[in-house]
């Protein structure tokens, strides 16, 4: 039997400039027992909400009136409130091109669901970020989740990161390497 998640009192924030996908995905995220739900139609006015308020989640269109969704993205990560920084992100988009995906990621959204979404394919991606937290990497150029999703030995076979372990290592040891 799967595990069971509760919602109840998780509060969203949703912007997108379309208002019947708006309401189409708050609707969804209600039948999901989220509450709180806030809606924006453009980057300027979620800015302002989430000035205002606390938010568990934001959902939101990669393309906004009048900025890119990167753009909000990248305000959210950089902002130096402590939680606002590691809200979990997810982009809806009706265009998935490689080109549109990189950009959303490398600004910091945790996942990109490609339009049109089922209440399912919401739900999982919500239910993903509830039950997988990731830690956050803040560098000169990025800040957001790991993009890491396993612990794998590296292409070239050289660890360069001060995290990164060798695996016949008898204790975790962090190894670093010439740059």
């Amino acid at each position: 039997m799967g595990q069971r998640l509760n919602f109840k009192g998780v509060s969203a924030l949703l912007v997108d400039r379309n208002h019947y996908c708006c309401s189409l995905v708050a609707q969804m995220l209600r039948g999901f027992g989220l509450q709180g739900i806030v809606s924006c139609e453009t980057g300027t006015a979620a800015k302002e909400a989430i000035t205002g308020n606390h938010f568990d989640i934001c959902v939101m269109e990669a393309d906004l009136p009048d900025m890119s969704g990167a753009d909000l993205i990248t305000w959210i990560r950089r902002e130096q409130k402590e939680p606002l920084r590691f809200m979990p992100v997810l982009v809806l988009s009706g265009y998935t091109q490689r080109r549109l995906v990189s950009i959303s990621r490398d600004a910091g959204a945790n996942l990109l669901l490609n339009k049109p979404v089922s209440a399912q394919a919401v739900f999982d991606r919500v239910a993903w970020l509830a039950r997988t937290p990731r830690s956050y990497i803040e560098t000169r150029n990025y800040v957001g989740p790991d993009r890491r999703f396993r612990e794998t030995v590296p292409p070239d076979k050289v660890y360069k990161r001060e995290s990164d372990v060798k695996p016949d290592m008898g204790t975790a040891q962090a190894v670093s390497a010439p740059v």
